[in-house]
């Protein structure tokens, strides 16, 4: 350096020195530097979740509807071969049970009287007989083999026809014949008859062929009480006054042919009068006696006409109108697949839906049986009348609804009388059936000729079932037999096809600490964006619209929420396309986002989210594929949430 250089250098640097020092302002007060910082949050909370329509807890995917809760077992069926889902639901256990009141409501007050019988067998004057004193009648030129007829008269009945030539018959239970004040005269120590025979050719016991008819000999040693004469007659002591005999399982074969007429049931006394007699000319040789039906009780007919009559199907405390309130006077039973299904579902609504009423007769036959019935179904909000209707399917005229009720007894609920309209009539042929089979008669009831759909999609969890039934509603013939059974049950089997919106329901894992850093009070945060974002994979044949809570580690909801009333569309996932059978055939794919707020106060309490809770308001609307067809569910369809992400940014100023 040179000298004049060394001598301006340290002036220089003295002059801009002073300069820098007067152009800045002396700092007073708060002392940091004033620092604005762009922050973004990008959080995975989902990786990938998929849930299949149906599963359970060792399910691969967490399912929709969880099989193994609520008994949803019993009310899902999968098909192995294709997976497709059916809703099964049987109830058979209404326990109805014996019907034994039909056969008395059958007959009325069919009985056979008591019949006295005093017959002259032989008018020694009337026949020409004049002598002195006494003589054997043995020595008379008299036939000594004498038989009388006689009727007992069947009466108390304007119910029932018998055709003799049709070998129509009343089967008797446990009932007794009895033949009693046998007197004859004139009296003699020998006895005025060497035998006696009752003969009831109306009445036959096993195998009830003609050969088969009711025989009582009166002989000197009876071979027993039984049936044991050498062609099956029963044998009594001839001194006796009279006999007792069971007639259960007998069949009587009364001649009545018209329904409005009393008839008759025919029996004869037949004997050989004593040879050695000894008589007078004025002596008249004549029998009598009484013979009757005791405990009168039947057990079958088979009857020509019989008119048609009503019996209870449930039970009716005081004999006049049912009450479907009265636990006493239903049949209840459990759709068991539907309890509890509202704890993951709400409004599921299934399409197509039929049931088959299956009516179970036994010992009936020749005739025919129409049940009317009040059938309601009840859950812990709702219930519902399953309603007949005409059959809008002309072709198969099966019609359920009740234009009328047959007998005096009305349906009510508490005192109030239900219309004909909330009843169903369910008919049964029986013109084939054969006494001692079970006839099993299944019966549709559909939307054709019905309510089911509305009925099934309440999800009753309880049905209740009171009824009378008409039988042999065209007055022809008639069999019938103890014990008379009736019993019935339902079954649901249609595949899951879905005809409205439900909404499902699931929650998820989400740990949402991370806006915090966006929540410092003693920051100033500028938030540009706070959401979260869900892309997904829809395999499923339905859309959703989405709504979504955020709930802390307590599991209390943190506000706001979101969609709260799903009527914003932006949070849609779309349906798959749809085969024209209704299946899923190609899914969808899409993405939706809901906002979090743009504030710190907004996302300081949705920094405590732990879970997010989403309600999926399942729907067919925008489904692909040209399909109109109600979608029908297979267990392994399955919508994916491919990704849920926490997205924010920020810019936060510190200092001043």
């Amino acid at each position: 350096m040179s000298s004049s250089q060394a001598s301006w250098w340290p002036l220089t640097v003295a002059a801009l020195t002073f300069i820098t020092l007067v152009g800045c302002d002396v700092p007073t007060g708060n002392s940091s530097p004033s620092i604005n910082t762009d922050t973004e949050i990008s959080t995975p909370l989902v990786q990938e979740k998929t849930f299949t329509f149906l599963g359970g807890p060792n399910s691969e995917f967490d399912p929709l509807i969880d099989t193994t809760s609520s008994d949803f077992d019993s009310l899902f069926e999968v098909e192995s071969s294709n997976n497709d889902i059916s809703v099964v639901q049987e109830i058979d256990n209404f326990d109805i049970g014996n019907l034994n009141e039909a056969l008395d409501n059958a007959t009325g007050s069919l009985t056979f009287d008591q019949k006295t019988f005093d017959e002259t067998f032989i008018d020694l004057q009337k026949e020409g007989f004049t002598f002195a004193g006494e003589r054997q009648i043995g020595v008379l030129n008299v036939e000594l083999q004498r038989s009388a007829t006689a009727n007992i008269p069947v009466r108390g009945s304007n119910r029932v026809a018998f055709k003799k030539s049709q070998n129509n018959y009343v089967e008797l239970g446990p009932t007794t014949i009895e033949v009693q004040n046998i007197t004859s005269s004139p009296t003699a120590p020998g006895g005025v008859f060497d035998s006696l025979r009752f003969t009831y050719p109306d009445i036959r016991v096993e195998p009830y062929g003609e050969d088969n008819q009711l025989v009582v000999d009166f002989v000197e040693n009876p071979c027993g009480s039984g049936p044991c004469g050498s062609n099956g007659e029963y044998e009594r002591d001839i001194s006796g006054d009279g006999f007792r005999i069971d007639l259960e399982g007998a069949r009587i074969y009364p001649d009545k042919p018209n329904i409005d007429e009393n008839g008759t049931v025919t029996f004869k006394i037949g004997g050989q009068v004593n040879p050695d007699l000894t008589v007078k000319d004025d002596d008249k040789i004549s029998f009598g006696a009484s013979t009757s039906f005791k405990n009168f009780k039947i057990r079958e007919i088979d009857v020509d006409q019989a008119k048609p009559f009503a019996v209870d199907i449930t039970p009716n405390e005081n004999g006049g109108d049912i009450n479907v309130a009265n636990d006493n006077e239903v049949r209840t039973a459990a759709f068991d697949g539907f309890g509890g299904i509202t704890d993951r579902v709400d409004g599921l609504k299934l399409a197509d839906v039929s049931l088959t009423f299956q009516v179970e007769t036994g010992n009936l036959a020749s005739t025919d049986a129409q049940v009317y019935a009040a059938i309601q179904g009840t859950n812990e909000t709702n219930q519902i009348y399953l309603r007949g209707t005409e059959d809008q399917n002309m072709s198969r005229g099966a019609d359920r609804n009740v234009s009328s009720l047959p007998f005096s007894a009305a349906f009510t609920e508490n005192g109030v009388s239900l219309q004909n309209e909330s009843l169903i009539k369910l008919g049964v042929g029986l013109e084939e059936a054969a006494l001692g089979e079970t006839v099993r008669t299944p019966l549709l009831v559909d939307g054709d000729n019905s309510n089911v759909a509305d009925f099934v999609n309440t999800l009753p969890t309880e049905v209740r079932l009171a009824g009378q039934a008409e039988l042999n509603t065209d007055g022809g013939g008639l069999q019938v037999r103890k014990p008379i059974a009736l019993d019935a049950n339902f079954s649901l089997n249609v595949p899951l096809r879905i005809r409205d919106r439900f909404v499902v329901r699931d929650t998820i894992d989400a740990d949402l600490s991370d806006l915090n850093d966006l929540t410092d009070p003693e920051e100033d945060v500028n938030i540009s964006t706070a959401e979260l974002q869900f892309s997904y994979t829809n395999g499923l044949p339905l859309g959703a619209d989405v709504k979504m809570v955020i709930v802390d580690a307590a599991g209390s909801v943190i506000e706001p929420r979101f969609n709260r009333d799903f009527d914003n569309d932006n949070f849609r996932i779309e349906p798959a396309a749809k085969d024209k059978d209704g299946a899923a055939a190609a899914p969808s794919s899409g993405t939706f986002v809901f906002t979090l707020g743009s504030t710190q106060e907004a996302l300081r309490a949705l920094a405590e989210g732990d879970k997010i809770r989403l309600a999926f308001n399942m729907d067919q609307a925008g489904s692909g594929g040209g399909s109109e067809a109600a979608a029908r569910l297979r267990a392994d369809d399955q919508l994916t949430l491919n990704r849920v992400r926490l997205e924010a940014d920020a810019s936060i100023q510190t200092g001043n």
